[in-house]
């Protein structure tokens, strides 16, 4: 059974100015989340030994209502288009995907969904949604409506403070050794 994350007892005054309760907090979202991604990833590679990417990128071309550009489909997986590319052939190259030129501007090709596709996202999204029910079956309704608040709210700041310049923290300051030279072999 998993253990909260805490940190060591002599943090604050190793990190002066930072909070351990917060740094504690993140730590366990952190952990959390990536468990909870790679439980959805085991699932989902049931259907197909595509990466997270490749399965969001289907998810976001079967719910849009018209073809999308590359960019467009980058922006909704917040990666960058060069990245894109290579997803996107690897998508065509398994037959989820066709590109077709753009009818007004040359520079662009528009992605749509095969039918292909769309039976894996139509098998896909019920184990998504599943797993979601299943993680979180514990908590109440409120407990529900509290962490998506709290979750939103760290959204938020995050959106506030990629704004800001990166701040200049307090040096770190070692910790005293525990172990002494002469204590080991």
């Amino acid at each position: 059974m998993a253990e909260p994350i805490r940190v060591a007892s002599g943090f604050g005054r190793e990190f002066p100015g930072c909070d351990p309760a917060r740094a504690e907090a993140l730590a366990n979202l952190i952990r959390a989340a990536n468990e909870a991604l790679g439980e959805l990833d085991r699932r989902r590679r049931t259907l197909s030994n595509l990466s997270a990417s490749g399965f969001e990128a289907l998810a976001v071309l079967d719910g849009a209502s018209v073809p999308l550009t590359g960019t467009d489909i980058a922006n909704h997986l917040l990666v960058t288009t060069a990245s894109i590319t290579s997803l996107l052939d690897t998508l065509a190259g398994r037959g989820y995907i066709e590109r077709q030129p753009h009818p007004i501007d040359r520079r662009k090709t528009l992605i749509s969904i095969t039918k292909t596709g769309r039976q894996l996202v139509d098998e896909m999204l019920p184990i998504v949604h599943t797993t979601a029910t299943q993680l979180l079956d514990e908590l109440s309704p409120s407990q529900l409506e509290t962490f998506v608040s709290v979750c939103t709210h760290l959204r938020n700041r995050v959106e506030q403070l990629s704004e800001l310049p990166p701040p200049m923290p307090r040096p770190r300051r070692r910790p005293t050794p525990r172990i002494r030279t002469s204590d080991h072999v």
